[in-house]
């Protein structure tokens, strides 16, 4: 990230505290600042590849690599990458515990949807893969 990018962050973010009538930037400001550039570098990207796309498909059938994914269904790719981030936070906090609302931040942070996150919870929940405790505020990986 170049110090350009960062600064655009910190004028989007401040530019979202305005918006709500604060006279600080919370995190869910740079949150929010930090997913929009990330999405519209998406944009520039499929835009680039050859074609142009709703903001709702942006990032949907990307792979790990940056490229589409091929022989995978766009479902399973997006699953498959909700997945990944909140394994990927588990195991660098060490911890099989994680709290679900910071990973629905993480989550949204990247672009994806609380709908792709919901299903993604309950297709690995079914898979036995996972597990989200009765009050439903944090999940268990097994």
């Amino acid at each position: 990230m170049t110090a350009r990018q960062l600064l655009s962050i910190l004028r989007l973010g401040q530019a979202l505290a305005r918006l709500r009538f604060s006279d600080y930037v919370a995190r869910e400001d740079v949150d929010e600042a930090i997913r929009l550039t990330h999405m519209s570098k998406s944009s520039l990207m499929d835009e680039f590849n050859g074609g142009s796309r709703g903001v709702s498909e942006v990032g949907a059938d990307r792979s790990a690599d940056g490229g589409t994914a091929s022989g995978r269904s766009n479902s399973e790719d997006v699953m498959s990458r909700i997945f990944r981030i909140m394994k990927d936070y588990a195991t660098a906090s060490r911890n099989n515990r994680v709290e679900l609302k910071l990973c629905e931040a993480m989550v949204l942070r990247k672009g994806f949807t609380a709908q792709q996150l919901q299903t993604c919870l309950e297709e690995y929940q079914a898979l036995g893969i996972i597990q989200l405790n009765a009050a439903k505020t944090h999940l268990n990986f097994i």
